[in-house]
């Protein structure tokens, strides 16, 4: 069957119909795979049926791998690249990270180097909730008024592990790597390398904004956060399992939604 193309919601997001189940793909299918996704930002799969050993040969395919050595315990053994993002106890043991990304974010703005892209694949699914919102930042970019363009523009926000690690997560301890993560600047105006569209780059990370006053910069935060996840940018996935979405985290953020994760299990793999 060959490789389709089909619109999410509008120009945000692009389902592939067709892709084989284990991703395993030709050269030219591969090159028309990652054209659709710098063109609708993040790319849907459902039925895949891949092992950790192929999800991170399809990732790998699109640059180079991160390993998140500050969660290493949540890593699969014999697949560092793949994050487990479960509630998942094996003989009381936590087998993946809980309640992980339960706000809205982009994978990796904490860090000097932000992580370019994440592919995440649905293996168990409680019966209701766990789905994940995708928030547009071109189109919020778009939409916000000339005066606060001009306000922001050049300006860089600073991203904070340490002083936002006990309000992200504050049923995770924070350890040593996250000590000792220093804060990261990063540009609020975003231009993406590989389209050269500009994106509104803000998220749970983000502190104070250089050459602002503390109040005026946290003030400014919170206007750019919410307007960044108005309605009429995001798109609601309610995961199957099979399904798996790439997104791309230079011109977009994300957000878990919660379950009850007391009673039901999520199992997902995250490259």
């Amino acid at each position: 069957m060959a490789i389709e193309f089909r619109p999410v919601q509008g120009s945000f997001g692009i389902e592939v119909v067709g892709a084989p189940p284990d991703l395993d793909m030709s050269d030219t299918d591969f090159a028309r795979v990652e054209a659709a996704w710098y063109q609708g930002s993040f790319l849907l799969f459902r039925g895949l049926v891949m092992t950790p050993a192929q999800q991170v040969a399809f990732t790998r395919r699109l640059g180079p791998l991160h390993v998140l050595v500050e969660q290493a315990a949540f890593n699969l053994p014999e697949h560092p690249e793949v994050l487990v993002v479960s509630n998942v106890e094996d003989g009381g043991r936590p087998v993946g990270l809980k309640r992980a990304g339960w706000g809205w974010h982009s994978d990796g703005e904490d860090k000097p180097l932000p992580n370019a892209g994440s592919f995440l694949y649905a293996r168990e699914l409680p019966p209701a909730g766990g789905d994940t919102l995708f928030a547009d930042c071109y189109a919020a970019y778009a939409a916000l008024g000339d005066d606060v363009k001009r306000q922001i523009a050049g300006r860089r926000a600073c991203f904070s592990r340490q002083r936002m690690h006990h309000i992200n997560y504050p049923h995770l301890e924070m350890n040593d790597v996250h000590r000792g993560t220093p804060d990261s600047w990063h540009p609020i105006l975003r231009r993406h390398p590989r389209t050269g569209r500009t994106a509104l780059y803000i998220g749970r990370w983000a502190v104070e904004i250089e050459g602002m006053a503390a109040a005026e910069g946290a003030a400014l935060i919170d206007a750019l956060k919410n307007f960044a996840i108005r309605p009429e940018f995001v798109y609601r996935h309610r995961w199957h399992v099979g399904d798996a979405i790439l997104w791309d985290n230079r011109c977009m953020q994300h957000c878990a939604t919660e379950f009850d994760d007391a009673r039901y299990r999520r199992l997902m793999y995250r490259t």
